[in-house]
């Protein structure tokens, strides 16, 4: 029963990161400052990487090519959470 349940939520994980990628990429990287805008950029080492090889897949006529995106951007995502959040908490603490 709880796995009929488990398998649709980490699809819809995984399909909910890709927009939600690009939202918290741009978000924190307009609103963050400092060290945590750097923390924040680190993904896009791995996007640039990802949508290049997802070009030149798709160039290559692959019906996976935007597989490699796919698969990158929502623990990308999960980690840009999880620095807004330890912003937010260290921001807390200074108060």
């Amino acid at each position: 029963m709880t796995g009929d349940l488990i398998d649709p939520l980490i699809g819809l994980a995984f399909v909910a990161g890709i927009p939600g990628y690009f939202v918290l990429q741009s978000w924190t990287l307009k609103r963050f400052r400092g060290g945590w805008r750097i923390a924040a950029s680190i993904p896009l080492i791995g996007a640039v990487g990802t949508i290049g090889w997802s070009l030149f897949a798709l160039s290559e006529d692959s019906n996976l090519w935007p597989l490699t995106f796919v698969l990158f951007a929502s623990p990308a995502a999960f980690y840009l959470l999880v620095v807004a959040a330890l912003r937010r908490f260290a921001a807390a603490d200074a108060d």
